[in-house]
């Protein structure tokens, strides 16, 4: 199975990219706004990728990276809010994330996005 996580606490975007996901054939997609079950969801389902909504608010997404480790780095994409330049995505970048799909959401660079994480060797 290639499970795909994503955390975000805005329905609307979560039924956005779950709808996209599912048109491009992912069927095992699982959602959580919940920062403290996100680790053991992550374990449980052993996810293939992670989508991030940088929105969250900044405690809960501080929060994720306390609990991820360097290695899933690369299987994490995020969802940026559209700003001239935001901090938390000059943050990233510089620390070497480097999967990343822009508000409003272009559905054809989200599963671009995807699929190269997903055809990627994780081991």
């Amino acid at each position: 199975m290639r499970n795909i996580i994503i955390i975000s606490k805005n329905d609307e975007l979560l039924n956005q990219l779950t709808t996209m996901l599912a048109r491009a054939g992912y069927s095992h997609v699982y959602s959580s706004s919940d920062c403290t079950k996100i680790l053991s969801l992550a374990y449980r389902l052993n996810p293939k990728l992670i989508i991030i909504d940088m929105e969250l608010p900044p405690v809960i997404f501080n929060d994720l990276f306390k609990l991820f480790s360097q290695p899933m780095k690369k299987i994490m994409l995020f969802i940026a809010p559209h700003r001239d330049i935001d901090p938390n995505l000059l943050r990233l970048i510089k620390k070497g994330y480097s999967h990343f799909v822009i508000h409003p959401i272009n559905e054809r660079l989200l599963i671009n996005q995807v699929k190269e994480i997903m055809n990627q060797d994780n081991s």
